[in-house]
């Protein structure tokens, strides 16, 4: 064998082991172990299947008696559920969980006949899901395409649980496509706003007084001389376009949800695509709304709408815009059909031209949505990069598994959009070794059905490229820099042989620069130098991406745009983790104000290839919406007028005002790094707690009022904000019994306290780590160069403080206190200024340690004036904000008595 702990026992010597077993149940437990050595699982990272033959390079028959041993072990705990007098459903389970891995080895007949068996009974809702989904996969690998369908609509009118296998979601999306195409055009009932301006901002645009009727409308559109979607090929003489295509069927689909009949004698509406259009920009169109009488004529019962482009998304971004600016009038009630008297769609007249200054922008899909269409359409996003990972029937995508992949691509190339397919799973996790012919296969295969589905590819080598890097590749070519560029290179030149429009975005592993950590235990390799070999070695028109100075940046210089693009040869595609300011631990929580505009240089949208924002929920959409602003128009761009519409257009008005006003009370736990509460609850004031989450929780059941989409474009507030707080909250009402005993402990740790300012309990000394004060931003483990051990500390930027509480039981004292304040600054001549306040005096203020490196005591002498029985100690930095270097670093105080 390729590898010794391969080296498992034979069939025979399990079926003995096994039948030794003491009982039933003891021996199914020893059956799921060895299904568990054996994984043949949806993940690839977990699979052993997958990691024996492509990680591990073991033989085909070595990853065929994985194979054999998982199922060996599936079926005899099937036997042990019959043998025991249980009923038959009992062993519904685990047949249902043998018939997927069968599938996954491809044995569909088999599998087919398992998961029919498995699914005459009812047992767990996910495992029912998922054999539902195989089954499906069988039938549509034996081209019975109709009972897959069959199977696959049954799951989609299913109630499902939330935490429901993906599979649900692609059933339902399968489902609609097959028996209403267009539905993925109005599940979110976008846009929401009623400000009836475009969004993002337009470049220019007047609007006039009169209002044009929509009751009644007539839509024509025509190509003029051109054909394709770039409007730059020659083509036959002006003709009505195609009365079925995606854009008019998006206008039409969203105009009679507003109340518009489609008949003669109403308002036209003409979408031209021509050379000859008014804007000559990529992307660009102009949009006129005139009544009888021209731009400011009569409002009347008609008038003429123009959507004029030189392309084909110019015109579809002018039918976007032209669907924000309608006024929907009255809408109707849930509870009537839809009168068109009452909601008397209209337009006001007006004059747009508008183009994007940045061509390719949009996101990184990183969790996909059955509905995101309409979500990329109303943002007006040209690319998406599309996370299409783990295959939910092995890590080959099957047949079934291909067309759900077809269909979502098919829906964005259906308007013009470019999609990018990205699977982690398939380049990077596991780390393969790109030397082995069967890996060059491997990503050949998912290249070829990427292409044949019309999508590029998005090859990741970021996060994972040199954990366990391959010993195959160190033989072959030393370092990934002499590797990487020309495997990918090789790989790309390959499909363009067959599919000449083919298109790929490199991730490489050093995708940040050049500020950021390079930690030698991550990056054992040069980054500059790996950099520089993709300007030498990867063909040109693969796109390279890059995430700015740092893995999250908060903005971009000149400077730092150009060290990347020189380095790897091209301009850069650039993937933005976000400028996290204000944010709670990255995740926004609905009304958070991203300033892309002010934090990066104005020049950016000039040096870059394009911009994708890295999305992970809908609940990202303030920095999503905000970042597409900007992308299109920088000079109009109003970052907190940006995030307000973006939100307005998703969930209608007024859910960002409730979000804005009540953000506050929960960024107050943000200073408790999510999930890792710690001893400073012990400080806060539980009052205070329980009214910011009572005010919280009453802005949650405010947008629950008035949502349109029921506040999941906001979610960040309740379901990160508004849980942890709670959770917080509860912690401080009644603590559990382990965070008591790490508050003992953090008192106990008085041994810097005794050698560093002789502190001494017997003699009344009060011990305060700074665990137990409020604010500052807490680091468990820093260390110095005072002594050994390692502290725990608060950060205090300029502007902020610590604060304490500590007793003075002897009232009024003999003689002042002294508190000693320790602490140290980490930049090298740079000193801290701060201020020391005792219940609202200022009792000391100056510069404080100023031994860089070195924690040292400031002594204080408290007036017995300022002292009361309890008291309030406060530590502010009071440093200028705009030298964010003046942080002092808080590991303690002492009150000596």
């Amino acid at each position: 064998m390729k590898n010794a702990h391969l080296s498992m026992m034979s069939l025979a010597v399990l079926a003995s082991l096994l039948a030794c077993s003491a009982s039933a149940a003891d021996e199914i437990k020893a059956l799921q172990a060895t299904i568990a050595s054996n994984s043949v699982t949806r993940t690839s990272k977990g699979n052993r299947y997958y990691l024996a033959y492509y990680r591990e390079l073991c033989t085909k028959e070595e990853r065929e008696a994985i194979l054999e041993r998982n199922i060996a072990a599936h079926r005899r705990w099937i036997a042990l559920a019959g043998e025991n007098g249980a009923k038959p459903q009992q062993a519904a389970m685990p047949r249902a969980e043998l018939g997927k891995v069968l599938a996954i080895g491809g044995r569909w007949k088999e599998a087919e006949k398992e998961l029919t068996e498995a699914l005459k009974y009812d047992f767990d809702k996910t495992k029912t899901a998922e054999a539902r989904w195989a089954l499906a996969e069988c039938l549509w690998h034996r081209k019975d395409k109709d009972g897959a369908k069959k199977v696959v609509a049954e799951m989609a009118a299913m109630q499902w649980p939330k935490n429901a296998p993906r599979v649900c979601e692609k059933a339902r999306f399968m489902h609609r496509q097959w028996t209403d195409p267009d539905g993925d055009l109005d599940t979110l009932n976008l846009p929401h706003s009623v400000d009836c301006k475009p969004f993002p901002t337009p470049q220019e645009a007047e609007y006039g007084e009169k209002k044009v009727s929509l009751a009644k409308v007539e839509v024509q559109f025509r190509t003029n001389g051109t054909t394709g979607t770039d409007g730059a090929k020659a083509a036959s003489p002006a003709s009505l376009a195609r009365p079925f295509d995606p854009i008019v069927r998006l206008l039409k689909r969203k105009l009679t949800r507003f109340g518009s009949k489609f008949e003669k004698g109403g308002t036209k509406i003409t979408i031209e695509i021509s050379p000859d259009a008014p804007v000559d920009k990529p992307q660009g169109y102009e949009l006129r709304v005139q009544g009888l009488g021209g731009l400011d004529g009569l409002g009347g019962s008609g008038g003429l709408v123009s959507i004029k482009a030189r392309d084909r998304l110019g015109a579809l971004w002018g039918v976007v815009s032209f669907l924000q600016c309608v006024d929907r009038g009255e809408p109707p009630k849930p509870s009537k059909p839809l009168n068109h008297e009452l909601s008397k769609p209209s337009i006001r007249t007006l004059r747009i031209k508008d183009w994007p200054k940045l061509e390719r922008r949009g996101v990184i899909e990183g969790f996909w949505y059955p509905d995101f269409l309409e979500f990329a359409l109303f943002h007006k996003m040209s690319s998406l990069v599309v996370k299409m990972d783990r295959p939910e029937c092995g890590f080959i995508f099957s047949t079934l598994e291909r067309e759900w992949c077809r269909l979502t691509v098919k829906r964005y190339h259906d308007y013009g959009i470019d999609a990018y397919w990205s699977s982690n799973e398939l380049s990077v996790s596991p780390v393969l070794p790109l030397s082995a012919q069967r890996t060059r296969a491997l990503h050949l295969a998912w290249f070829r059905c990427a292409a044949m589905i019309g999508a590029g590819v998005c090859f990741e080598m970021d996060d994972e490229r040199f954990f366990g890097f391959p010993e195959e590749d160190a033989k072959v070519a030393g370092t990934a820099a002499n590797l990487d560029a020309k495997y990918i290179t090789g790989l790309y030149r390959e499909m363009k042989e067959d599919f000449p429009d083919f298109k790929m975005i490199f991730g490489p592993p050093f995708y940040f620069g050049p500020d950021g950590g390079l930690d030698p235990s991550w990056y054992p390799e040069p980054r500059d130098a790996y950099l520089k070999s993709l300007g030498e070695f990867l063909d040109p028109e693969i796109g390279v991406y890059w995430t700015g100075p740092r893995v999250k940046s908060g903005g971009f210089t000149p400077e730092k745009i150009k060290w990347f693009a020189d380095l790897v040869g091209r301009r850069q595609v650039v993937y933005h983790n976000g400028d996290c300011k204000g944010w709670h631990g990255h995740v926004p929580f609905g009304a958070d104000i991203p300033n892309f505009k002010g934090s990066h240089c104005p020049e950016t949208l000039d040096l870059i290839a394009g911009l994708y924002m890295n999305m992970t929920y809908y609940g990202e959409t303030c920095k999503v919406g905000s970042c597409m602003d900007w992308c299109w128009n920088p000079e109009a761009h109003n970052p907190k007028v940006a995030v307000r519409r973006a939100i307005e257009q998703a969930e209608g008005p007024g859910v960002f005002e409730i979000v804005a006003a009540a953000t506050p009370s929960l960024s107050y736990f943000d200073k408790y790094q999510y999930g890792v509460p710690r001893s400073e609850l012990f400080s806060e004031d539980l009052n205070d707690l329980e009214k910011r989450v009572a005010d919280a929780e009453k802005a949650w059941n405010d947008v629950l009022a008035i949502a349109k989409n029921g506040g999941r474009f906001v979610d960040g507030f309740n379901s990160c904000g508004l849980y942890w707080a709670r959770r917080l909250r509860n912690m401080r009402k009644s603590p559990p019994e382990w965070l008591i005993k790490q508050r003992d402990a953090e008192m106990k740790n008085t041994k810097f306290a005794v050698a560093e300012v002789g502190y001494d309990e017997s003699k009344g000394d009060q011990f305060i780590p700074s665990e137990l004060m409020q604010g500052g931003d807490y680091n468990p483990k820093v260390g110095d160069r005072s002594g050994p051990g390692v502290r725990g500390v608060k950060y205090v930027p300029p502007g902020e403080v610590v604060a304490a509480t500590f007793r003075c039981d002897e009232f009024p004292p003999e003689r002042p206190p002294k508190v000693f304040v320790v602490g140290a600054s980490f930049h090298a001549g740079v000193v801290p200024e701060i201020e020391i306040e005792v219940n609202g005096s200022i009792v000391w203020r100056g510069p404080a340690f100023a031994k860089p490196y070195y924690f040292t005591p400031l002594e204080v002498t408290i007036p017995v004036n300022t002292l009361q029985r309890s008291n309030r100690l406060v530590v502010r930095n009071v440093s200028p904000v705009s030298e964010p270097f003046r942080k002092p670093t808080i590991h303690y105080a002492v009150i000596k008595r």
